[in-house]
């Protein structure tokens, strides 16, 4: 078995996370629901071997890494695509409803 050196890791990584938005952007155009809390663990530990690189290590990660971000954007657009039908909390309420609910709330958890 064969070490994998820090670059090689931060790839495999990087293909992971690739995967998951491949298929949360696969399942959303099918309208069913993503769960994506997976991927906070595979960020962290992505970042944390990038921060561990010399630079110049690094920056041969940046075209990579610079996929996944429009990886991320393109899921972002989608989702928000998908529900910007659903109104938002300002759309249903105003500043005056939402201090009044905190008011009365506010008097059951001291």
């Amino acid at each position: 078995m064969t070490d994998v050196s820090p670059p090689e890791t931060a790839l495999g990584e990087i293909e992971k996370i690739h995967a998951v938005l491949s298929t949360a952007r696969r399942l959303t155009g099918q309208g069913r629901t993503i769960d994506l809390t997976a991927i906070d663990a595979r960020i962290r530990h992505l970042c944390t071997t990038v921060e561990g690189l010399p630079k110049a290590q690094g920056r041969t990660l940046a075209p990579a890494l610079n996929a996944l971000l429009g990886e991320f954007d393109s899921l972002g657009q989608e989702l928000s695509g998908r529900y910007s039908s659903l109104p938002s909390l300002n759309d249903v309420t105003s500043a005056k409803d939402a201090a009044s609910v905190y008011a009365v709330l506010s008097k059951h958890f001291p």
